[in-house]
């Protein structure tokens, strides 16, 4: 999809801030084998959609708390 909803909370008069990041989920050789095909994989709101979840959940957990961790520097 082109767009979330999540992006509206920004555009009330309230001007809620918010942040929204793009995690791979694909496993590597499967996302290069559709590269070479010229082929596009099935994105999140796809009922095809077949993420890794352990990596997957692992990096965005690392992410998401180092993003946490430096914002509470501030």
């Amino acid at each position: 999809m082109a767009s979330e909803d999540f992006s509206q909370y920004g555009l009330t008069d309230l001007k809620v801030p918010y942040c929204m990041f793009w995690l791979g989920a694909t496993d590597p050789q499967r996302l290069k084998e559709a590269n070479d095909k010229g082929t596009r994989l099935p994105g999140l709101h796809s009922s095809e959609f077949y993420p890794e979840p352990e990596p997957a959940i692992r990096t965005g957990v690392e992410a998401m708390t180092a993003s946490v961790l430096d914002l509470l520097k501030k």
